[in-house]
C-alpha cells in the first residue's frame, strides 16, 4: 500500500473512532449526542479534562478502549504522513538525479532556454520530432508545468556558465535562447559561444537593433517573433491562398497535412552518387525535392532531376509526413 494510501485509511478510522466513540459513550451512559462526542474528543486527545459526568463501570472500559484504540491510530497516522512527506521529497530528489545522470550521458543534443510563449511551442516541436533537448528555466511556476509534460531540464539562469555546464553544453550542437529580454539573449549568445565554439546558436529578438547586436554576439540566426507575425498578416490579406498553401506545409499541430523536411546525404547512402532522378524521391516516396544545400555551401533552389548527391549534401523535401518518415528511416 502507498504512503498516501495509509494516510488516507488512517484518516478514515479517525473518523470512524470519533463517530464509534460518540454513539458508544451515548448508548452506555445514555448523554446526549453533543456530550458524547465532547467525551470522546477529549479522551482521544488525552488533554486530561475531567469527564462530563461520572462514568459506570461500562463506561470506563469502554474509555480504555477508545484511548488504546486512539493511540494506535495516532502513531499510525503520524507513521503514515511522515512517510508519504518523505516519500514524495525523496522521489523528488531520486528524478532529479536521474534525470541529472541522463542530461551528462547526453551529446549532440538541443538546450533550450526559456520555456513560456515561445519556449514552450518550441520544446512541443522537438518533443514531436523525438529530439533530445534540455531545458534551462528558473521560474517555479514553468518549472512545474515542464515536469508535468516529462521533459528533462536543468534548474537555473541560462547565461550561468554552471547552468550551461549542468545542461551538457560542451556537447550539444545547438542552443536555443527565447528569452523574453533582448539583453538576457545577448548575453545568454556571449556565454554560450565562449563555452563552445562549435555551437549553432539560435536566439529571439524583440528589436531589429536586438538582432543586430545579437548577430555580434555569435547567434547563427535571429528570430523576431513580431516581425514574422506582421509579414503573416500582411501576406494572408495579401496573398491568402498562398498562406493557406503555407500552412499545409507547417509544423503547426493539427493543421499540418504536408511538411518541409532535411534529408542528409550520409557516406554510402542510398542516394550518394546518384542524381535525383535516379534517387527515385519523387516516385518511391511521392515528395518534391525543392533545394539542395551542397556541402560546399552553395544553395540550389529547384534542382533539375540531373543534379548529382553527394556525401554531406543536404536535400529539402516537401512532402506528407509519413512518407517523409519513411525516407529519412530508409536513409538512416
Amino acid at each position: 500500500m502507498s504512503s498516501e494510501a495509509k494516510f488516507r485509511l488512517a484518516l478514515l478510522i479517525a473518523i470512524l473512532i470519533v463517530s464509534g466513540g460518540t454513539l458508544g459513550y451515548s448508548v452506555i451512559e445514555g448523554w446526549s449526542y453533543f456530550d458524547s462526542l465532547y467525551m470522546t474528543i477529549i479522551t482521544l486527545a488525552t488533554v486530561g479534562f475531567k469527564e462530563v459526568r461520572d462514568l459506570s463501570t461500562n463506561g470506563r472500559v469502554f474509555t480504555i478502549f477508545i484511548i488504546v484504540i486512539g493511540a494506535f491510530n495516532a502513531a499510525f497516522i503520524i507513521t503514515a504522513a511522515v512517510q508519504f512527506v518523505l516519500q514524495g521529497e525523496l522521489e523528488i530528489i531520486l528524478g532529479r538525479r536521474k534525470m541529472t545522470k541522463k542530461i551528462k550521458k547526453m551529446d549532440n543534443h538541443i538546450i533550450l532556454c526559456g520555456f513560456g510563449r515561445v519556449g514552450g511551442q518550441v520544446a512541443a516541436e522537438f518533443d514531436r520530432h523525438g529530439e533530445k533537448f534540455v531545458i534551462i528555466e528558473s521560474d517555479s511556476a514553468q518549472l512545474a508545468e515542464i515536469q508535468k509534460l516529462g521533459y528533462n531540464f536543468v534548474e537555473g539562469n541560462a547565461a550561468d556558465d554552471d547552468t550551461l555546464e549542468q545542461a551538457g553544453i560542451g556537447k550539444a550542437r545547438a542552443i536555443v535562447s527565447t528569452l523574453p529580454d533582448d539583453a538576457d539573449n545577448v548575453y545568454l549568445a556571449l556565454t554560450a559561444r565562449q563555452n563552445n565554439p562549435s555551437l549553432f546558436i539560435i536566439a529571439r529578438a524583440e528589436t531589429l537593433l536586438a538582432k543586430k547586436k545579437l548577430l555580434r554576439a555569435g547567434a547563427d540566426k535571429v528570430i523576431c517573433p513580431h516581425e514574422l507575425g506582421g509579414v503573416q498578416m500582411a501576406m494572408a490579406t495579401l496573398r491568402p491562398n498562398v498562406v493557406d498553401f503555407l500552412q499545409l506545409a507547417s509544423v503547426v499541430p493539427g493543421v499540418e497535412r504536408l511538411s518541409i523536411e532535411e534529408v542528409s546525404i550520409g557516406v554510402n547512402g542510398q542516394l550518394t552518387g546518384k542524381t535525383i532522378i535516379e534517387g527515385a524521391i519523387k516516385t518511391k516516396y511521392d515528395s518534391i525535392v525543392v533545394g539542395l544545400h551542397k556541402k560546399d555551401g552553395q544553395v540550389l533552389f529547384n534542382p533539375s532531376g540531373e543534379t548529382r548527391m553527394e556525401e554531406g549534401d543536404i536535400l529539402i523535401v516537401l512532402g506528407e509526413n509519413e512518407r517523409l518518415e519513411r525516407l529519412a528511416r530508409d536513409l538512416a
